[in-house]
């Protein structure tokens, strides 16, 4: 029995809506429907893609696999239907910015104005400590702490970021505020890859460090905390009303910059978003750099 392509929108929809009845409603069909139609592209792969448990259809290693497929399919439908159907010329529609979450608080100040003039395109943050592959679709911005190497991507220079050292009031009001006398809370990857992380580690002692955190965000939890100093970027901890900054000034410094794949250099959307992005930084320059 050949394989109909059209069978692989039910078994993307019983991943991405959890149960066949939601899946049946969000393709508007009967369930007897969608079962029938996932039947038969288990009779054409020639394999179970689900297992029936009390909790409902769960996608097996073949049932996951198949829906990887179908995603992608699917993405590429979407993307081809905008580049014939010339959505890519308006100021709508969705576009995916990757970021960091220490990174995401500040780039929504960005685009409130891009919200305003442009009601019909809705961003969508992909948060990671992780870089997203803009190659792979994982994304259509990101807003990156480091240096693209990919020759196949397309970066420009933003600003650059400062970072410093911080404590509570409280910690500092209990060790002071000689470097050498504090707990540091430190960074894991790919943080402790970062100018902040490197330098961290090449000014304290390993005994000093008493947690390590995989994101700034966490880091800054365990300052508030009072758990012990730790080195953050100045937008992040200048916010802070109760952390004291103990380096007057940066003892590292991030280039930030913005990258896309070339395919979306004429998507006026993304060029929009990216235009918010660019005079957000050109705002905030100083203040971002210390």
């Amino acid at each position: 029995m050949s394989l109909n392509w059209d069978d692989l929108r039910f078994l993307l929809a019983l991943r991405r809506e959890g149960s066949l009845g939601a899946a049946a409603r969000f393709l508007k069909v009967e369930p007897s429907t969608a079962s029938r139609r996932l039947a038969a592209l288990e009779t054409a792969l020639g394999a179970k893609l689900a297992a029936r448990t009390p909790e409902g259809l769960v996608l097996n290693e073949a049932g996951m696999l198949a829906s990887d497929l179908a995603d992608t399919i699917d993405r590429g439908v979407d993307s081809l239907r905008a580049q014939v159907g010339g959505d890519d010329q308006r100021p709508e529609g969705t576009v995916r910015l990757a970021t960091t979450e220490s990174l995401a608080t500040f780039l929504m100040r960005g685009l409130v104005s891009l919200r305003e003039a442009y009601p019909k395109i809705q961003v969508e943050l992909v948060i990671s400590s992780a870089a997203a592959d803009l190659t792979r679709g994982e994304a259509d911005i990101a807003i990156r702490a480091f240096r693209e190497t990919n020759p196949t991507l397309v970066s420009r220079k933003v600003g650059e970021m400062g970072w410093a050292v911080f404590a509570s009031r409280e910690y500092v009001e209990r060790k002071g505020t000689a470097l050498g006398d504090l707990a540091f809370i430190g960074y894991k990857d790919p943080v402790s890859r970062s100018p902040g992380g490197v330098w961290l580690a090449a000014n304290t002692r390993p005994e000093q460090v008493v947690l390590a955190c995989d994101s700034v965000a966490s880091a800054l939890n365990a300052v508030r905390a009072g758990m012990g100093a730790s080195v953050m970027p100045f937008f992040v901890a200048t916010e802070e009303p109760g952390l004291v900054r103990l380096t007057p000034e940066a003892v590292a410094k991030s280039e930030i910059f913005v990258v896309i794949a070339p395919s979306h250099r004429d998507t006026r959307r993304v060029r929009l978003v990216i235009d918010a992005i660019v005079a957000h930084f050109e705002r905030e320059g100083t203040r971002i750099a210390g």
